[in-house]
C-alpha cells in the first residue's frame, strides 16, 4: 500500500532531527528583493532554503496532529494528511531536487503549494465535526505553520513566473478598493444578480494619503479584507432578510452602505470596516470552506481518501489526483474570518472585531510597518507526555522533555510512536514496499548525512 510504503523507506533518524529543530523564520524583509535587484530570487524564497526548511515545519505539523487521541490519529483525513506530509518530506529531502532545473523545481514547488492547500481544507473539515476551544486552537496553530508554508511557496512561484504578487511597496487603499470590489461581485454572483448587495465605500484622509504605501504581499492583504467584507455583507444580508416585508422592499431601492476607512500613521497602517449589523456568531468559529452564501465547497477533496484508501496506487496517481481542485485548493484554503485572523497576524499584525446587536458591528485590521519583524509561529508544543500516554509508553524523562530543549533520543520515541499510531499495520507487520516508487530512503539519508 501507498501508505506502507512511505513508512518504510522514511529516513527516520533525519526526520527526528526535523522533529525536534527550530525552524527559521523569515521576515517580509527576507521576501522582498527591492527595487534595484528584481531579477533575483530572495534568500527565503531560494530552492536550497526551501528544501532545508519546510521538512522542518512539515514535521511540526505532524508533531501538532500527534497530540490528538489515538482514535483521531486512526481516522481517514488525519491519518491521509499525515501520509501526505510524509511523502512530501521524502521528496524536498531526495538530493536531486536541488540540482533540478528550475523549470523542475518549479513544477514541484505548484504540485506542494496545491497539496499544502487541500491538505489544510481536509484538516478543517476533520477538525469541524466536533469543535471545541482545544481544537480551535490547534487548528489556529497548525493554520499558523501550514499559512507560513503556502507564503513561501507561493512567493517562490510568484517570482519564478513574475506574476506581480511579489513582496512589494504596495498601496493599502487600491488593495481595499480592489477587495471591496471582489466581495460585492462574489456575492452578486452567487446570489444570481436577483438581490442588491450593498456598497462598500473606501475611504481615506488626505493627510494620511502621503503616507500609506508599505511592504507587504498584495493578495495577502487583499485576501483579509475580502474575507472581512464578505463576513460584513453576509451579516447584513441574513439581517436584511430577516427584517419585515416593507422594510425588505425598503433596502431593495436603498441598500445600506458600508464604510472602509483606510487611515495611516508612522509606525502601522489601519482599516476600519463599518456595518449597520450585527456579525452571524457562526462566521467567527471554526468552519469549512464555503461560498460567499455559505454553501459548502471542496467536498470532493474527502472523496479522494475514499479513492485511495486502502488501494495500491503510485505515488505519482496519487499526487496528481488534486489536480483537477488545484485552484479551487488554493483559494479555499484561506477562506473564512479565523483564516483572515491568522493572515493578519502573521507578520504582527491585528485583526479583531466589535459587534453589538442593534448598533452594528466594526471589523479593525492594524498592519505594522516594521518590514523586518519576524513571522509569527506557535510556542513550540511537544506532545511527548500527552501522545506517550495515549499509548501507554510514558516515562519520566519523556514526560519531564515537554518543559526542556527536546533530544533526539525523545523526538525518535515521539516520532515513532506517532507513525505507529497512523500505520495502516500493526509495527509487527512488515511493511509492503515498491522500491520502483519509492528509492528516496537510502539516497536521502546519505545525502543529509
Amino acid at each position: 500500500m501507498l501508505q506502507s510504503q512511505v513508512l518504510n523507506v522514511l529516513p527516520r533518524r533525519i526526520v527526528a532531527g526535523f522533529w525536534a529543530s527550530q525552524e527559521t523564520r523569515v521576515s517580509l524583509s527576507h521576501l522582498y528583493n527591492g527595487k534595484n535587484n528584481q531579477n533575483e530570487m530572495p534568500a527565503a524564497t531560494a530552492p536550497s532554503f526551501l528544501c532545508s526548511e519546510l521538512p522542518v515545519r512539515y514535521t511540526h505539523i505532524l508533531r501538532l496532529l500527534s497530540t490528538l487521541s489515538p482514535e483521531a490519529l486512526k481516522t481517514p483525513i488525519v491519518r491521509h494528511v499525515a501520509h501526505d506530509y510524509l511523502h512530501d518530506i521524502c521528496t524536498l529531502l531526495h538530493p536531486s531536487l536541488q540540482s533540478t532545473s528550475p523549470r523542475g523545481f518549479n513544477n514541484v514547488a505548484r504540485r506542494l503549494h496545491q497539496r499544502q492547500a487541500a491538505n489544510l481544507i481536509r484538516l478543517r473539515y476533520a477538525f469541524s465535526t466536533s469543535p471545541t476551544a482545544a481544537s480551535l486552537a490547534l487548528l489556529d496553530n497548525i493554520n499558523t505553520i501550514g499559512f507560513g508554508i503556502h507564503m513561501l511557496l507561493d512567493q517562490h512561484l510568484s517570482y519564478a513566473q513574475q506574476n506581480g504578487n511579489e513582496t512589494q511597496a504596495i498601496s493599502p487603499v487600491e488593495i481595499a478598493k480592489q477587495a471591496a470590489k471582489d466581495a460585492q461581485f462574489a456575492f452578486s454572483e452567487a446570489l444570481g444578480g436577483q438581490v442588491p448587495v450593498p456598497s462598500i465605500a473606501v475611504k481615506t484622509t488626505a493627510s494620511s494619503m502621503s503616507n500609506q504605501e508599505f511592504t507587504y504581499i498584495p493578495n495577502v492583504l487583499h485576501r483579509i479584507l475580502y474575507e472581512s467584507s464578505l463576513v460584513a455583507l453576509r451579516a447584513e444580508l441574513a439581517h436584511a432578510h430577516g427584517d419585515g416585508w416593507i422594510q425588505r422592499k425598503w433596502k431593495q431601492f436603498s441598500p445600506p452602505l458600508m464604510e472602509l476607512h483606510v487611515f495611516g500613521g508612522p509606525t502601522s497602517v489601519g482599516f476600519r470596516l463599518n456595518s449597520t449589523s450585527p456579525l452571524l456568531p457562526n462566521d467567527m468559529g471554526i468552519d469549512i470552506p464555503r461560498d460567499p452564501i455559505g454553501i459548502p465547497t471542496c467536498s470532493s477533496l474527502l472523496g479522494e481518501i475514499t479513492r485511495y484508501h486502502d488501494s495500491k496506487k503510485s505515488v505519482s496517481a496519487l499526487s496528481s489526483s488534486d489536480n483537477g481542485q488545484a485552484g479551487l485548493a488554493e483559494w479555499e484554503a484561506l477562506s473564512g474570518w479565523r483564516a483572515a485572523k491568522v493572515l493578519a497576524s502573521h507578520w504582527g499584525g491585528n485583526l479583531d472585531m466589535m459587534s453589538v446587536d442593534g448598533l452594528g458591528a466594526s471589523i479593525y485590521l492594524a498592519l505594522d510597518r516594521d518590514a523586518t519583524l519576524a513571522e509569527r509561529y506557535p510556542v513550540r508544543t511537544l506532545a511527548s507526555a500527552q501522545l506517550l500516554r495515549h499509548h501507554g509508553r510514558i516515562s519520566a524523562a519523556a514526560a519531564a522533555s515537554s518543559s526542556s530543549p527536546l533530544t533526539i533520543q525523545a523526538a525518535s520515541i515521539q516520532l515513532d510512536t506517532f507513525l505507529n499510531a497512523i500505520a495502516e499495520q500493526s509495527p509487527a507487520q512488515e511493511f509492503e514496499y515498491n522500491p520502483h516508487y519509492h528509492s528516496v530512503s537510502l539516497s536521502a539519508a546519505v545525502g543529509h548525512a
